[in-house]
């Protein structure tokens, strides 16, 4: 078995500093604190450095999206229609409630000082002087020229990436897979179900052309590759490739349009 690497609150703050984090940052952050090894004082660690770096006058925003128990197994009629899941809904309290977007992100939803969204599913949680509005979406960390940092995960985990939907028109064979039909609503009302439909655009195929056009930094922590980046600048350069060549990011699409 690979030995893990042992990490310090020292290791991650020369890491978070060489990727351009500093005093006043913005930054929304995604993270897995497996992916670093044993790091000393666990997920609060991480959070410390993370504060101290930014200081007062920065602002930190984590997903903490919900945990539902009451997610329902699909039948092969669901999946058939384009059903990726369905859950219940059930009265939800996202103050209290657990959630899975990791060990870092639930210590910090935890913290003296953090302000959490009322998203019934997709909350976030924030702390310093822009707290409360970046509560409010991802799209405040846009229009506030915010950074995405990445401990350990990819852009596949970059829930902000959906923003630069909103400026592509997608072709009409990609829309059709993405709009669930009128039968499903009818089935699954909004106020009782939570469902998803169609497929999941591939995130992590931005990586490289990130890499490529020189707006991703990247280091090391331990056994973790961290990655930092300005959210506009990702969201634009998304929006050039979706433009491009749609398809490639909604995997399932390209027979259909075909058909």
């Amino acid at each position: 078995m690979t030995k893990k690497a042992t990490v310090t609150a020292h290791d991650i703050e020369i890491g978070l500093r060489a990727l351009g984090l500093k005093e006043g940052s913005i930054v929304g952050v995604h993270s897995s604190l497996s992916r670093f090894g044993y790091v000393e004082g666990g997920a609060d660690t991480v959070i410390d450095v993370l504060l101290s770096v930014v200081g007062n006058s920065g602002s930190v925003v984590m997903p903490t999206y919900l945990r539902n128990p009451n997610e329902v197994d699909l039948t092969a009629q669901e999946r058939a229609l384009g059903i990726t899941w369905k859950i219940s809904k059930l009265p939800r309290d996202p103050r209290v409630e657990l959630c899975w977007t990791g060990r870092i992100a639930d210590t910090f939803r935890r913290r003296k000082g953090v302000v959490r969204g009322s998203h019934p599913t997709h909350s976030l949680a924030a702390i310093g002087p822009r707290a409360n509005r970046l509560v409010r979406g991802w799209h405040e960390l846009l229009e506030l020229d915010g950074h995405i940092l990445l401990l350990g995960v990819t852009l596949r985990n970059c829930s902000a990436m959906h923003l630069a939907e909103e400026h592509v028109q997608l072709p009409d064979y990609i829309k059709r897979k993405l709009t669930p039909p009128p039968e499903l609503s009818e089935k699954y009302p909004g106020d009782q179900w939570n469902i998803g439909f169609g497929p999941y655009p591939d995130f992590l195929l931005m990586e490289g052309p990130c890499q490529w056009r020189g707006i991703m930094k990247l280091t090391t922590i331990g056994d973790a590759v961290v990655k930092m980046t300005r959210l506009r600048d990702l969201i634009d350069l998304y929006v050039e490739y979706l433009r491009r060549a749609p398809e490639a990011f909604y995997h399932g699409c390209v027979t259909a349009g075909q058909q």
